[in-house]
C-alpha cells in the first residue's frame, strides 16, 4: 500500500476510512505502471526522497477523490459511465464533458500533473553532465 488512511486524511482526502481501501488498490492499479512499478522495488516509507513521496502520495490521493465522485475507479467502469447522450420515447439527455474527459489511460489529469514532477514518468535517456 502506497497510502495509509492517515496520510490520505494529510495530503486532503475527503473519503471515510471504508471506501478508501478499495479506491486506493484501484489508484494503484493505474498508476504503478505509468510509475514503472518504482515503489514495487523501492519501498516508499525509507524513500530519502520526501518530495518524490508526497508528489506520489499526493496523486494517489487526487485519483481516490475523483474515482470517488466519478462513481467509477477503473479505466472499463470510466468508459461504462460515459454516456454522452441517450434518446428515450423523444425525450434525449446529455452531458457537456465526460468522464473521460478529464483522464487519460484512466488517470485523472491533475494527478498525472503532480506524476511528471516526480520525474517518475521520464523515460528518456539521461545525458552525461559536460564540465
Amino acid at each position: 500500500m502506497l497510502l495509509s488512511f492517515a496520510n490520505y486524511q494529510k495530503m486532503g482526502g475527503t473519503l471515510l476510512e471504508p471506501d478508501f481501501e478499495k479506491l486506493e488498490s484501484d489508484a494503484e492499479d493505474v498508476i504503478n505502471p505509468l510509475i514503472n512499478f518504482f515503489y514495487l522495488h523501492k519501498d516508499i516509507d525509507t524513500d530519502m526522497d520526501k518530495e518524490r513521496v508526497w508528489l506520489v502520495q499526493k496523486a494517489i490521493t487526487l485519483q481516490i477523490d475523483f474515482t470517488s465522485r466519478l462513481g467509477s475507479s477503473t479505466p472499463d467502469e470510466m468508459a461504462k459511465n460515459d454516456v454522452k447522450s441517450v434518446n428515450v420515447d423523444g425525450t434525449s439527455v446529455s452531458t457537456g464533458l465526460s468522464p473521460l474527459s478529464f483522464t487519460q489511460h484512466g488517470v485523472y489529469t491533475v494527478a498525472l500533473d503532480y506524476l511528471y514532477q516526480s520525474g517518475l514518468l521520464f523515460r528518456g535517456v539521461r545525458h552525461a553532465e559536460t564540465t
